[in-house]
């Protein structure tokens, strides 16, 4: 029996990348405007029928995984790929500059239960990055206070360090990522100092040696 082969058509799967896109810009709106993300509304806001939404996204979770991803690309600018210090920093400010391109939605997400669980889901990775910064930065630290260290990182860089900055002290995308680039700094700094001053001090082998000799001639 002859096996029916699939054809790949240039032109439909550009066709399903646009309703993709389409569905994803959708989906933002729906969380701008402060709604329930359900297949319904989002086929309602892209202008397309139910099925075609769960054809692209068959189930909820992946609706808003495929949200986040859409969000992390064009909003936030984030890649979680930052293995020191300056790249940290580097990807701070442009995610906070994204962020204050679309603050609605950023605050829609930090303050809706889909949110939540779509920070959660990308979580591992987020941990990997400030973990590989800290030991970058401070390799002879202590394993615990290196996780500590990762952990405060993702306390200040951060979708809820930039609305507490913009709403409690109104400053822009520029003004926060300046506050969070000096809070990191300071934080592994101050780590690296404690972490030098903990190392003892071991004296050339030859100056050893030459009080070993003294100290047998006494």
């Amino acid at each position: 029996m002859k096996v029916p082969t699939r054809y790949h058509s240039p032109l439909r799967q550009a066709q399903a990348a646009a309703t993709r896109a389409q569905i994803l810009q959708a989906c933002a709106a729906v969380m701008q405007r402060g709604a329930d993300l359900t297949f319904s509304a989002v086929a309602a806001a892209a202008g397309v029928q139910e099925r075609t939404v769960y054809r692209h996204f068959p189930t909820k979770a992946d609706l808003e995984a495929g949200l986040w991803a859409w969000i992390i690309v064009n909003v936030s600018h984030a890649d979680f790929n930052a293995q020191s210090e300056d790249g940290l920093v580097a990807s701070m400010r442009a995610s906070f500059t994204g962020f204050d391109t679309a603050a609605p939605l950023i605050q829609a997400m930090l303050h809706s239960g889909q949110g939540l669980e779509i920070r959660r889901r990308q979580q591992p990775a987020r941990r990997a990055m400030f973990e590989a910064c800290v030991t970058a930065a401070v390799p002879r630290a202590p394993v615990e206070l290196r996780t500590r260290a990762a952990a405060a990182l993702q306390v200040l860089y951060s979708a809820p360090a930039w609305e507490l900055l913009r709403s409690f002290w109104g400053m822009d995308a520029v003004q926060a990522a300046d506050v969070i680039d000096l809070a990191i700094r300071a934080l592994l700094a101050g780590l690296r100092a404690s972490t030098d001053h903990e190392q003892p001090e071991r004296a050339p082998p030859g100056q050893q040696a030459g009080r070993t000799e003294e100290s047998g001639h006494s």
